[in-house]
Order: C-alpha cells, then structure tokens, then sequence
C-alpha cells in the first residue's frame, strides 16, 4: 500500500471518527429538552468531519511541518498524524473557519509580495528596455508576414548578422524595430524582416507588454554570432 493511500485511508477513517465524537458531544445527557439526535446530523458532522480531516496537511504545511513526510518512514509521526485529524474532525467548524481565512490571508500576502516585487523590479525593466520616441506608449509594429527583400541570401545574411550584432552589443537588452532600423542604418521593414526570420529560427526571441513589442537575442543567436566570428576569423 503506497503512502498516499495511508493517509487517505487515515484522514477518512478518523475524519469520520471526529465527527461521531462531534456529534455525540453536541447532545447534552442531562438537558432532557434537548432535540433527540437525528441521523441526518450524524451523517452531516461526519462528512464535516472528514472534510476537515483532509485540511490537516494544508494546516500542517502552514506551520512548515513536515509529519506528512516523515510519516512515511516513521510510523509514530502516522499516529500523530491521525490524532491531528481526530482533532481537526471533533472542531470541524472552527478548524475548517480558521484554514479558510488563514488560506486567504497568506494568499492576500503573496499577491501583496508579488506587487512589490513588480514595483521593484519595473525600474530595472525599464533601464534595459529601449523606448520610442513617444515614450514607449505606442505599439510596435508585431513581426507578421511581409514582402521578401530583392536582395541575394548573401545580403540577407549580412544584414541578419548586422541585427543580431546590434542586439547583442547595445546597452539595451530589449529593443525596438526603429531603434535596430536607426542603429543599423537600416529601413525598418528590412529590419522587420530579419527580425521575423531570427525569431522563427530561435536566433531572437521578442515580449510583449505595456511599453509594446520588443525584441533580444537568445542563447543560440549569441552562439550563431560566435560561429560567423569565428569562420571570419578563420578566413583572414
């Protein structure tokens, strides 16, 4: 029987066992006015039960306890493991309020964490993003389907080397189609076009976000640059 079955069997069997213990709790032997007990409310503190039972890992998660694992291992930690769900299932209510809002709080807290992460990081973002003459606001043109230039594939070549060069040598790590254009000496549909070719063979890679498309050289157009530089480097 594999671990995972144990404590599903584990969390069921003594979820179900809370929720008898819930429900005889809940009737007092001494107050003869009290309702007589229902089987529908039996059925309804074990199924609670047995719900707050399965919350046990994500509350022992919470406080970075590490029972569920070890449990695995050591069958004293499956005992405290058990009496844990015994717990949880007699306090069902409570206990499920108390994970809930204890969920929600921490996931408030990371979204929180994520936002100042954000609000850090945007400067450095900005640094090394290159903007456009509007100041970044206007969309970049989106590399689609254009017209093949007339030149040879030798020109091709050159003119996508030229583009990978100023990519990988500018103080920007993220550029733009007519910041490349302007840097290269080059028309932008040109520029366009070999950035749409060195995209589809991994040699660029291009994002999109609030300042507009932009566009870096990967891993594989630095080893390209590399190779062409060493074959010149061979030929002279």
């Amino acid at each position: 029987m594999s671990h995972i079955t144990k404590l599903i069997l584990v969390m069921v069997a003594f979820g179900l066992l809370g929720g008898v213990v819930n429900y005889i709790n809940s009737y007092s032997a001494k107050n003869k006015k009290a309702p007589k007990p229902k089987v529908s409310d039996l059925i309804k503190t074990m199924i609670t039960g047995v719900a707050a039972s399965f919350l046990v890992p994500v509350f022992l998660n919470t406080i970075s306890s590490n029972i569920v694992r070890e449990s695995e291992t050591d069958p004293i930690k499956l005992v405290v493991f058990a009496g844990f769900c015994v717990i949880a299932s007699v306090s069902a209510k409570s206990f499920i309020s108390a994970i809930s809002g204890k969920v929600l709080e921490k996931m408030s807290k990371v979204e929180e964490d994520v936002q100042a992460v954000r609000t850090v990081i945007r400067p450095v973002i900005l640094k090394h993003t290159e903007l456009d003459d509007d100041g970044g606001n206007g969309k970049t043109a989106v590399i689609g389907n254009t017209e093949a230039s007339n030149g040879t594939s030798d020109q091709v070549e050159s003119s996508r080397l030229k583009v990978l060069q100023e990519l990988s040598g500018s103080e920007y790590a993220f550029r733009t189609i007519n910041g490349l254009a302007r840097d290269t000496n080059m028309e932008p549909e040109l520029v366009q076009e070999c950035l749409e070719d060195c995209v589809s063979s991994g040699l660029v890679g291009a994002i999109d976000n609030s300042l507009g498309t932009r566009f870096y050289i990967t891993e594989d157009g630095q080893a390209h640059l590399l190779n062409h530089n060493g074959k010149t480097d061979n030929e002279s």
